[in-house]
């Protein structure tokens, strides 16, 4: 499998389109993604470890180096390129035409959109089999980040990424887990050159649609007024 691989693309504003040298830069990522790979990626919020949404043996490494037990896991957040691709996964034609209008909107962005999940959602993300019992969770948790490296990287293996927030940058954990990762890709974003937020703080808002109506569960960078009930659109 070879050394793991360090890319910094820190002089990149992450949410412009990758150049060809970039592209090159990220092929090891790739290739190692094709193989089952894991690793530590930029979003558009915190920096998140990564494997395909088809690796059950990639899911286990993260949960691993997180150094979460078998009752402390939960479903991992789908990484995704665009609403085409989440569809897939997610139940969205469901939900009504302002909706989606909205969400067309305000994506890509540093969202949590919670919906329910489609079949072709792996067992591995639904199941937990803490104390022997399957939890049959049947939501999925989609994010479409302003971020050119998960854009590249999810239309390349044209299936979304699982993915994890780490808690810390890529510095430490290059330092600190790298014999347990086989790619770190670090990066920043234009809003954390002006936003100052420490990375724990760089979180997504959630919102809920598999009710009636959307619900905010957690505010984090994006804004989610539309989505509130207020008086403006």
């Amino acid at each position: 499998d070879g050394e793991p691989h360090y890319l910094s693309f820190d002089e990149l504003l992450l949410t412009e389109a990758l150049g060809p040298h970039q592209v090159q830069q990220l092929r090891p990522v790739v290739d190692a993604l094709l193989r089952d790979g894991m690793g530590l990626i930029p979003t558009d919020t915190q920096h998140a470890y990564v494997t395909p949404i088809s690796s059950r043996k990639g899911v286990k490494r993260i949960y691993d180096i997180k150094g979460l037990e078998p009752d402390e896991r939960k479903p991992m957040s789908l990484l995704c390129a665009d609403l085409a691709m989440a569809s897939r996964y997610a139940d969205i034609s469901a939900l009504p035409g302002r909706t989606f209008a909205q969400l067309r909107k305000i994506l890509p962005g540093p969202y949590t959109l919670i919906f329910t999940a489609s079949k072709e959602v792996p067992k591995v993300i639904l199941e937990h089999k803490g104390r022997r019992r399957i939890w049959e969770r049947r939501e999925i948790g989609i994010r479409i980040p302003d971020c050119a490296v998960v854009q590249h990287l999810t239309r390349e293996l044209d299936e979304p990424l699982l993915a994890s927030s780490a808690c810390d940058g890529p510095a430490v954990v290059w330092e600190s887990q790298r014999h347990a990762l086989d790619f770190v890709v670090g990066g920043s974003t234009l809003s954390g050159l002006w936003d100052e937020l420490a990375e724990e703080d760089r979180i997504s808002t959630i919102i809920d649609f598999t009710l009636e109506e959307p619900r905010v569960i957690r505010q984090g960078m994006g804004d989610a007024s539309m989505f509130l009930g207020g008086e403006e659109d």
